[in-house]
């Protein structure tokens, strides 16, 4: 285990108020060895990293197994659950750093406590409830009290039409007064002023003068102007029905999952005819994730210029107080010096009310246009959700305007330029910043002012229902060191949603956990929980295209000589379709090939065009031997022209160097790689490769030509002895069709 990995479970644990001073006689955490002799035999040498008891007792509750970045927590549950079982102890826990996994060792489930699974260290009146119940889930609140995500959604759902009634027309407005009162509410049960209780015993003749004076007097004073505003409403019963709908619940016990969600929600819908700042909230789950991934610490300063209603700015606070013991001193240097975020909108207002709610942390937050308020080096990391497909003003302000006035761009500059040197930053980018070619002069300048550690896929619909924009992670560290050779890619195919409007949580392991799992420190360990290597080389290549999928999985060593495809070729082109409007371009004596006309060795295709035909379009006729391959829809079928064909657009047609490669070869190397092709594609709705990317990209071992030759006999051998056995297969399926059939014969 990591010393990095102990010191952030050692806080974990004496901020959920676990004792760990062997001195105290209430000490309750042991490391690595049981209390007595009698536990040690049973574990026969071995020995989990923590052993959580009772208090006062020497009865073991469960375990931590603690792991480096990069080890699976999975496989880290079951080493625990051995361990567990044989102490008796059926809490088992997994931590790589501040990331946790649990499982109760009755069933083998993850532990639920109040209808959410737990995703840390809990405190041990709530470990004795489990063992209690006896079960994996519990409840330490009233089921009357705790409100699921769709119960919220509706009683939201429901404020916001009373809103409405209320005369507050524009979404802002609503969300205004929405925020205001729900701020009251969790700062009433946060335990700092009892605003609540006032605010329900006045009358409702004076209930919102009482909020408009007082109550806001107060916050004031305590918070600044700009938290708190009065309110808009005039009709004290709309106020008061607000009132009573939220006073049932206790909001402060619900997972920040679904107070997001929840707040969200209000937030879409305020603006769901348009959103015109390109503003999407990210699901807490990959807030949590990016904040794993750039690990902040004590004394280093946060800053997301784009901060909506401070998700990443709140989980980054979390993160840095449950994982540090601090004095109260260190405390304020936390609240004051630590957090800092803009936001063009009012959600500004909101993100300061969620810091309050957190901590504190809200003065580092403003009301700003950050990107026409360059910061110079001043963070130490950059985390954020940039607003997407903006257009800007300001990319002159940043590195000689090389953005051109691109928002995505420019957006991305401004937190590069913002970050100290040997800082790092996890943003949240349209998947087109990767690749789209007026920007590769961005890219460019990013990888020669930052190491890109890596860079994760994110699934298409991770933003529903606000958008269907595809979207990336990138992943920054070493701020002005150049240091690139390679990146780490990882597609992630399952966050743990279903993909679709209602985004239901679904059971059991997702990508996620991979990515929470690996330490790029470690390039083996990384390779193995499943991240590929793309090597800045071909991504230099390939006009800095990002896309990880397109570069090909390492294969080992060749004894040959490895070149590019452009390398063999004499030309490589798409084809073109002539005008379907003009009956004299087609019908003509010209092979013509379409998807469907490609087998292994095309002989004849369907349509045929005209000498006129193949003039007024981009079709060119490609001659005998040539290989004919689909780069546009679907993608990667394969074939030797022949006869003299023409392609439609999407089929590129192409001419070997002869004195190199011999075609069928190079028709048997890219037949049996044609998922590697199809990585290699880009496109938001229709995915394409460019010839001109595919003959750089592509990669072939080059054996003599007479290698080449025996090659291509061994394998047309091994396709030969495929055939044979097809028959003897169909004529022995015939024979158990007749005999099977010859049992209702008389």
């Amino acid at each position: 285990m990591e010393a990095d990995s102990r010191y952030i479970i050692n806080n974990n644990l004496s901020n959920k108020g676990w004792i760990l001073d062997k001195s105290n006689p209430y000490c309750n955490v042991h490391f690595e060895s049981p209390r007595n002799n009698e536990l040690r035999k049973k574990l026969k040498g071995k020995h989990p990293d923590y052993i959580l008891y009772e208090t006062k007792t020497k009865k073991p509750i469960g375990v931590i197994e603690a792991k480096k970045s990069g080890v699976d927590l999975q496989k880290a549950l079951n080493q625990g659950e051995i361990y567990a079982s044989k102490l008796g102890a059926p809490l088992i826990f997994a931590m790589n750093g501040a990331y946790c996994e649990t499982r109760w060792l009755g069933n083998k489930k993850p532990l639920i406590l109040n209808g959410e699974e737990v995703k840390e260290i809990i405190k041990e009146i709530e470990a004795l409830e489990f063992l209690k119940k006896n079960s994996n889930e519990i409840y330490t609140l009233p089921k009357n009290v705790i409100v699921s995500r769709q119960e919220l959604l509706s009683i939201f759902k429901d404020l916001n039409n009373t809103l409405r009634d209320e005369g507050l027309r524009a979404g802002i407005e609503r969300l205004s007064e929405f925020a205001n009162i729900l701020f009251l509410k969790l700062l009433s049960e946060n335990n700092e002023h009892n605003y609540w209780n006032s605010i329900k015993n006045q009358k409702d003749p004076d209930i919102i003068g009482f909020i408009n004076s007082y109550v806001i007097n107060d916050i004031q004073k305590k918070y600044g102007g700009d938290v708190f505003t009065q309110l808009n409403i005039t009709n004290p019963r709309t106020l008061r029905e607000i009132i009573d709908r939220l006073d049932p619940l206790t909001l402060s016990t619900i997972d920040t999952d679904i107070k997001g969600d929840a707040f969200e929600y209000f937030l879409q819908n305020t603006t769901s005819t348009e959103n015109d700042l390109g503003e999407y909230f990210t699901p807490r789950h990959i807030v949590k994730t990016m904040v794993h991934l750039v690990n902040p610490r004590f004394k280093e300063s946060i800053y997301d210029p784009f901060c909506g209603t401070g998700g990443f700015l709140t989980q980054a606070f979390k993160h840095i107080k449950e994982s540090t013991i601090l004095n109260a001193e260190q405390q304020e240097y936390l609240k004051k010096k630590t957090i800092f975020g803009g936001e063009i909108t009012s959600t500004a207002r909101i993100a300061k009310m969620n810091m309050i709610l957190q901590g504190d942390g809200h003065s580092g937050v403003q009301k700003i246009n950050s990107l026409a308020n360059p910061k110079d080096k001043e963070f130490d990391i950059v985390i954020s959700n940039i607003p997407f497909s903006q257009k800007t003003k300001y990319s002159e302000l940043y590195y000689n305007g090389i953005s051109k006035n691109n928002g995505d761009a420019t957006c991305i500059l401004h937190c590069l330029r913002s970050l100290k040197d040997g800082g790092r930053m996890a943003l949240i980018v349209p998947e087109g910043f990767l690749y789209r070619g007026h920007l590769a002069e961005v890219r460019k300048f990013l990888l020669n002012n930052a190491k890109l550690q890596s860079v994760i896929s994110l699934p298409q619909g991770v933003f529903l229902p606000y958008t269907m924009t595809k979207t990336d992670i990138l992943y920054f560290t070493e701020i002005s060191k150049i240091t690139n050779k390679h990146f780490f890619y990882f597609d992630v195919k399952n966050d743990g949603f279903s993909l679709n409007n209602r985004r239901k949580k679904i059971q059991g392991s997702n990508d996620l956990q991979v990515v929470n799992s690996a330490d790029f420190k470690d390039e083996k360990d990384t390779l193995s929980v499943g991240f590929n290597l793309v090597y800045l080389e071909e991504v230099k290549l390939n006009n800095y295209n990002l896309i990880g999928g397109q570069y090909a999985k390492k294969r080992g060593k060749t004894k040959y000589l490895e070149v590019r495809l452009e390398e063999v070729i004499l030309d490589i082109k798409d084809g073109g379709t002539p005008s379907r409007k003009k009956e004299e371009y087609f019908n003509g004596n010209i092979n013509w090939c379409i998807v469907k006309d490609i087998k292994p060795e095309i002989w004849e295709t369907k349509e045929k065009i005209s000498e006129l035909g193949l003039k007024n379009s981009s079709a060119k006729i490609w001659p005998i031997n040539s290989i004919i391959i689909s780069l546009g829809a679907s993608i990667g079928h394969i074939g030797i022209a022949k006869i003299p064909v023409a392609t439609k657009q999407g089929l590129a047609g192409i001419i070997v160097d002869t004195k190199k490669i011999i075609p069928e070869y190079l028709y048997y190397i890219l037949s049996n790689r044609t998922e590697e092709i199809q990585n290699m594609a880009i496109g938001t709705t229709i995915k394409e490769i460019r010839p001109s990317k595919f003959k750089r990209l592509f990669k072939l071992p080059l054996p003599p030509l007479f290698i080449q030759n025996k090659i291509i006999q061994n394998l047309k051998e091994e396709e030969f002895k495929i055939e044979n056995n097809k028959k003897e297969i169909e004529k022995s399926q015939k024979i158990i069709l007749k005999k099977i059939n010859s049992l209702w014969e008389i």
